[in-house]
């Protein structure tokens, strides 16, 4: 008999989330070199069999949803495929989207030319985060390693709960009652609502992935400045992006703009969530600016005292989630979603540093990383979000969208004035000379 797992909250929620995006995050890894294809397979087989819910269907029961394991084959889950254009091919993979009632809850394809090798992976949203995903695929490149020299032994995947309960084991006490009575929802604001200026939704539309890379000594440069201020990369990511939305959304310079901003909630977790099993815990914070500022320096400011009320509260992260809990156990599935939908708005805009895609944990033996990043969901139109890697010190940022050629242009014009501003923030250490 096919055992049923329990549809965490966050699966739940991520479920609900179908409103407004696929579902799915993205993985594209390129290297020099090949593959070894059985090692490559039993590295995957190990993984998925280990962790249940990536082999499972999800099943929107009325009462309470639940995932059913089922059976499955590798062919099921990898794809290994010579291709004249190994790169393009990736990027065709990466547009597909996987059922929630399908047997597998992850697709990964390899693409070979010549000496050339790339992978690609989409997962279901509902299933895991970013976070975990770059665990997923920096244990998979481990395991592979460890298969090839012989090492079986080392062969591992974390296998524990999934529970939203995780975010809570650091605290204790007072604090620990606090964090589970934080009901009261912080980041609604009654601003005017700003839109990305997609175009229109149409028939044609479609799922498209839209990137473009910083170069390794521009990215430098930006993490240099941001030094010499005493802020973060993502502080300054986060000033470049919110000047450049000001451009964009042709906002007058005195607007407010709250911009949704991704925080990993493993630093709450007793040992950042090693022990638990894949699963999702991202939150979102908002970064709300008065104006936009007359220089790159006045935005960065603006930008830094919203965020340092978050920074220094030692529950950031953990508001409405107690109430997100409750309904979810108090209420059956279609009224707890017509309860969350009323009390919840969607972020139009958002930005989710996923961080470095450490090189040295991504090398399959016998290769070399040349190239790669991670990306979210496809958002339905007018949602925009944006997403942040570092590969090889090289920034890459994407932007995922169900739309057309024209908003691939626009997404395009909006890189460029990041860019611009990036040039002007770079700057900032040669006018303080």
């Amino acid at each position: 008999m096919r055992k049923k797992l329990k549809a965490e909250v966050w699966d739940r929620m991520q479920f609900l989330f179908r409103n407004y995006y696929d579902r799915m995050i993205h993985l594209k890894l390129s290297y020099q070199g090949t593959l070894d294809k059985d090692a490559l397979k039993n590295a995957v087989l190990y993984m998925v069999e280990n962790a249940p819910v990536l082999h499972s269907s999800f099943h929107s029961d009325v009462v309470e949803p639940y995932w059913k394991e089922e059976k499955y084959t590798i062919d099921d889950i990898l794809s290994v495929t010579a291709s004249d254009d190994a790169e393009s091919a990736a990027d065709a993979f990466l547009l597909g989207v996987i059922p929630y009632e399908n047997n597998v809850q992850i697709k990964i394809a390899l693409f070979e030319e010549g000496n050339k090798s790339v992978l690609a992976a989409r997962v279901n949203h509902m299933c895991m985060d970013g976070g975990d995903l770059k665990y997923f695929i920096a244990t998979l490149v481990e395991n592979y390693n460890n298969l090839k020299r012989e090492n079986y032994s080392s062969v591992h995947v974390k296998t524990g709960t999934r529970s939203l309960d995780q975010i809570y084991s650091k605290f204790e006490g007072e604090d620990l009652k606090h964090a589970k009575g934080l009901y009261k929802n912080i980041a609604k604001f009654k601003d005017k609502k700003v839109e990305f200026p997609f175009s229109p939704p149409d028939q044609l539309d479609r799922n498209t992935i839209v990137r473009r890379d910083i170069d390794p000594e521009r990215f430098s440069g930006m993490h240099a400045v941001a030094k010499s201020m005493g802020i973060t990369v993502n502080d300054a990511v986060m000033a470049i992006v919110v000047r450049s939305l000001y451009e964009i959304c042709d906002l007058d310079d005195k607007d407010c703009l709250t911009v949704s901003c991704a925080i990993d909630l493993r630093k709450h977790i007793v040992e950042g969530g090693a022990q638990g099993g894949m699963t999702n815990h991202t939150a979102w914070l908002a970064c709300r600016t008065p104006e936009k500022g007359e220089t790159i320096k006045d935005t960065v400011v603006n930008v830094l005292r919203s965020m340092k009320v978050h920074k220094r509260d030692k529950f950031i992260g953990l508001y409405s989630l107690p109430l997100l809990k409750l309904a979810y156990t108090i209420l059956p599935q279609d009224l707890a979603e017509f309860a969350i939908k009323k009390g919840y708005d969607n972020p139009l805009l958002a930005v989710s540093n996923i961080g470095v895609l450490d090189e040295k944990k991504l090398t399959f033996d016998g290769t070399t990383l040349v190239d790669g990043f991670m990306t979210g969901a496809v958002k339905h139109k007018p949602y925009f979000l944006m997403s942040v890697t570092t590969v090889l010190g090289k920034m890459t940022l994407s932007t995922t969208t169900h739309g057309n050629e024209k908003d691939v242009e626009i997404v395009n014009r909006f890189f460029d004035i990041v860019e611009k501003n990036l040039g002007e923030f770079i700057a900032c250490s040669k006018s303080a000379q």
